[in-house]
């Protein structure tokens, strides 16, 4: 190439960026809407806060909303909201909005129910996988579930760990892992039986998490972890769980569509592949589609559940009135602490309930604005009054329902009574950490019957102390789902007195 053509390139190039970001700045069609100019520019101003500051972009949002109002531009198509009324614009069950694939490409499931953008198809999935997690299934599932709760009290009460700290985060998740995957299978990858819980699944979910920031802003990169495994356990040993985990998957499902008798009930319990491949309805799933919702809830499945359970943990223990009006509360609905209480019955227990959704409310579910593409092409919608043109991506985040001071007073306290007060009914609306509408977690049923269990047994049958973990530990990250960079929750496990 000559120097001339050389030249010629450059002066192109430049004179594309200039006109591109004059475009964007003043007469893109959200040009208008309050925000950083660098952020109208390029998507990378948010993958500054989601990679290279660990997470976070959320706290930045809350910046940005204190010096721009309750919608801010923070991207070049892109707006986030901080309004309970925008949530419910964008949300509500009568919502038209849709999927951004952008976003939900990031985590490669896009034929799982999690991952579809198409309203139709989504909604087909859904209902082929709506019955699995009724409540009539998961009272079903409750005798499977306290075998998961029992093994964990009995391995937190061992012999191991006597006077010893022990990871809770990796205990919870753990339970949640072990539950999830003996639904999907009927058969358990073991979490809850490995030495201090530190199964490398468990340990490999926390290493890799943060990697779903990259993939967020960076889609070509997921591509990049495509590579046969040889090679992948030779740049990073710890996949090996994860491959493992991938190719055991890969031959359970291709056994089962091989073999449809492997479909029978063994004793007496279902797993999610019945209800996916129920031959009365016909084949909804693809064969990859049964791959990525296997994959898509053992990670769903495990994380806002184990994360409530830390915070609500740490909060208990943090605060002495807390930890014995709930103990209190638990003793005496559950005077022989070796006999049996169900999920019926604790979920009447007014307190334990409010601790419960106190810890939902802290913990977030998923803090990240999950976006949704305003439509239909061609019209505006009116998302709190204001008026947002079609292909708009709009998002506000679970953080900024569960921090709002105007929904809930003092609301970086931990207090349960808020939620037994004269208005506790009525925050019920404001709770979202399962997001709402017709794209919410088709888990609820299943993460309120965990929640129920684990925290009962727990602070019925041990007694626990907060061992070398501090308020500062406990200040989160998001990526995609909370993240404490700080020291984990390590507590002390004893056996309760009576």
């Amino acid at each position: 190439m000559t120097l001339l053509s050389l030249s010629v390139v450059v002066q192109a190039t430049v004179s594309y960026l200039v006109i591109g970001a004059v475009w964007k700045l003043y007469f893109h069609p959200l040009a208008n809407f309050p925000g950083p100019k660098l952020a109208a520019l390029t998507r990378l101003y948010q993958a500054y806060y989601d990679i290279v500051k660990d997470g976070s972009l959320v706290n930045h949002l809350w910046i940005l909303h204190r010096k721009y109002g309750p919608v801010v531009r923070i991207g070049p198509n892109e707006l986030h909201f901080c309004h309970p009324k925008a949530y419910e614009d964008i949300y509500s069950v009568g919502s038209k909005f849709t999927k951004d694939p952008h976003f939900y490409r990031a985590f490669d499931v896009k034929l799982a129910s999690f991952g579809i953008t198409d309203p139709q198809q989504a909604k087909a999935q859904r209902e082929a996988l709506r019955p699995a997690f009724s409540r009539r299934q998961i009272l079903k599932l409750e005798g499977l579930m306290q075998q998961k709760v029992d093994t964990l009290v009995d391995r937190l009460l061992a012999p191991e760990h006597h006077e010893k700290p022990v990871n809770m985060k990796f205990a919870f998740r753990a339970t949640t892992m072990d539950l999830v995957t003996d639904y999907c299978f009927g058969q358990s990858f073991g979490p809850l039986q490995y030495p201090n819980f530190s199964h490398p699944l468990v340990l490999s979910l926390e290493e890799l998490t943060p990697i779903l920031s990259i993939f967020k802003h960076f889609y070509i990169s997921s591509y990049l972890v495509k590579i046969p495994d040889w090679i992948a356990l030779r740049l990073n040993p710890s996949s090996s769980a994860f491959i493992h985990m991938r190719r055991d998957m890969e031959a359970k499902i291709s056994k089962l569509l091989t073999n449809p008798h492997m479909l029978e009930k063994v004793d007496d319990q279902e797993t999610i592949y019945h209800f996916l491949m129920n031959p009365e309805k016909g084949p909804a799933v693809s064969d990859k589609g049964l791959f990525e919702e296997a994959g898509n809830l053992l990670f769903a499945g495990t994380d806002t559940v184990s994360n409530t359970c830390v915070v609500g943990t740490y909060w208990i223990l943090r605060n002495v009135d807390i930890r014995t009006k709930l103990v209190e509360e638990l003793r005496d609905a559950w005077p022989e602490k070796d006999s049996k209480v169900g999920y019926e019955t604790l979920e009447k227990l007014p307190y334990l309930t409010a601790v419960i959704k106190e810890s939902l409310r802290l913990s977030m579910g998923i803090p990240v604005g999950l976006p949704r593409i305003v439509g239909p092409p061609g019209t505006t919608a009116s998302i709190m009054g204001m008026s947002v043109p079609a292909g708009t991506s709009v998002s506000m985040g679970a953080t900024f329902m569960h921090l709002n001071g105007d929904l809930f007073d003092n609301p970086h306290e931990f207090r349960p009574e808020r939620w037994l007060q004269g208005n506790g009914h009525a925050l019920d609306s404001s709770l979202v950490s399962f997001s709402r509408g017709p794209r919410s977690c088709i888990g609820v049923n299943l993460a309120w019957c965990q929640l129920y269990l684990i925290f009962a047994n727990l602070f019925r049958k041990t007694t626990l102390e907060i061992y070398d973990t501090s308020d500062e530990d406990m200040k989160p990250r998001s990526h995609f789902v909370l993240m404490w960079p700080g020291k984990p929750l390590r507590v002390v496990v004893k056996d309760t007195t009576d």
